[in-house]
């Protein structure tokens, strides 16, 4: 079951704990993530349709200065809901796992006293995904409480990192430093403490501010941008975010300047019924084809 949080102590993690150093750096007048108690949460689906999907599994940990704090929660839920075969081979959940479990009622009681605790929220994904899932879980049951603002390092990464060709929580975390077995990939315990130590790695490496309100401001003000941009772009290309070169967005050219990706390649791309009209625009600019406007 997911159990409540009492007095915690702190127990062995991956995660490197900050040095002497980097904690007498802290100032004491705003809340830092690196001393902030922080909830990383993760869950495991029948699907990917966070309006029609159910969850199968929860897991969380409690990270404060780069250490777990506690023991790992998890709890597997029963969706009430047959699981495809499909997201078995992905989580390794299987229907009999789950018949007599408790229902999402009863782990939404237990999931809102740790929110109400107030602890900062992180979670991979969370914001476009998890989030949107457990939103959804408690509006078809009737409960009322929303999850509370959450700091998302996909979304921190997909702006760094956005050059990229994976941005799956286990790349991730092997480019910033993370352990993430691959034999506990999706599990959701496993899930949530790779992720907690994926936030504070980028913290460290100064890719997410130390300060809790900035990282949210920030991350905020990177949201929108991205918005913006995936309406010009779609997952097809991007603004570099230094120089503001266009860039090539997906596949074995990701990360790659426009203007020096092969016309081959290019073509392809133009082929993708989904592009949107700027960015098809842009790459018809880069092969040197004149667009025809009708007159009438």
């Amino acid at each position: 079951m997911l159990r409540r949080l009492g007095t915690p102590k702190p127990s062995r993690a991956q995660a490197r704990p900050l040095t002497t150093a980097q904690a007498a750096s802290v100032s004491s007048t705003a809340m830092k993530l690196t001393h902030a108690l922080v909830l990383s949460l993760d869950a495991e689906t029948t699907g990917t349709d966070t309006s029609q999907d159910r969850i199968v599994e929860l897991g969380g940990v409690y990270m404060q200065a780069g250490a777990q704090v506690g023991p790992v929660l998890r709890a597997l839920v029963d969706p009430k809901k047959y699981i495809p075969a499909k997201a078995t081979q992905i989580h390794g959940i299987r229907n009999e796992d789950v018949e007599g479990q408790p229902q999402w009622p009863v782990l939404a009681a237990r999931l809102a006293v740790h929110f109400d605790a107030g602890p900062v929220l992180c979670g991979y994904n969370f914001l476009e995904f998890d989030g949107p899932l457990i939103d959804a879980e408690n509006a078809r049951q009737g409960i009322e409480w929303r999850v509370p603002r959450c700091l998302d390092p996909f979304r921190w990464t997909y702006w760094g990192d956005r050059g990229m060709t994976s941005r799956k929580l286990g790349a991730v975390c092997e480019h910033y430093g993370v352990e993430l077995p691959e034999d506990r990939a999706h599990t959701a315990d496993a899930d949530a403490l790779a992720t907690g130590q994926l936030l504070m790695a980028m913290v460290l490496e100064g890719v997410i501010p130390d300060d809790v309100e900035q990282a949210f401001v920030e991350q905020d003000r990177i949201s929108a941008f991205i918005a913006r941009e995936f309406q010009r772009f779609g997952r097809f290309l991007y603004e570099d975010r230094g120089d503001g070169t266009i860039r090539v967005g997906l596949g074995k050219h990701c990360g790659s300047p426009l203007a020096e990706v092969d016309d081959g390649y290019l073509k392809w791309l133009l082929g993708r019924p989904e592009m949107p009209d700027e960015a098809r625009s842009v790459i018809r600019q880069a092969l040197g084809q004149v667009e025809q406007i009708g007159l009438f």
